[in-house]
């Protein structure tokens, strides 16, 4: 499994941000992104997590709470995430995993600013997770990038 790391290899593939450090992961995720038409980019480290949502498009963030040895309450790639411009931010779907979540637990989500958490004993259903989480944010968010097209922010 060849590995994407600089940016003009992307093109104009559909990215995901996977933030995950155990190697057996990362391969769950990559196949299930295989499934469904993305491409990954793994980041090594949560610098160059945040360093890569400067600079590349990102249609789907992936994070594990753990992810160089942090927790979801100080991740360096979560608050990269919470710090980018709304504008920005509500075109990307943000999945957090976890031993302890609840898959689709909504009040986890919005507490931890995330569009769904996944417990790490469902990676296995990644694709339907990420196939039913994403067309319902997209449903969600439809509205407000429609208007931010019309004033030129998208």
């Amino acid at each position: 499994m060849a590995e994407t790391t600089n940016p003009q290899d992307f093109g104009n593939q559909r990215l995901v941000l996977v933030c995950v450090d155990a190697p057996e992961r990362q391969a769950v995720i990559r196949a299930a992104l295989d499934q469904l038409g993305f491409t990954m980019y793994a980041a090594k480290t949560a610098e160059d997590a945040a360093e890569r949502l400067r600079r590349d498009t990102f249609e789907v963030a992936i994070v594990d709470e753990q992810f160089q040895g942090g927790s979801a309450l100080d991740s360096e790639v979560l608050q990269a995430l919470q710090m980018m411009p709304m504008s920005t931010r509500r075109y990307m779907f943000v999945t957090l995993l976890g031993r302890t979540y609840k898959t689709f637990d909504n009040m986890m989500a919005f507490s931890r600013s995330v569009n769904v958490v996944v417990n790490l004993n469902d990676l296995p259903h990644l694709p339907a997770i990420l196939r039913k989480g994403i067309t319902e944010n997209n449903e969600f968010y439809r509205i407000f990038r429609e208007m931010l097209s019309e004033v030129g922010k998208r």
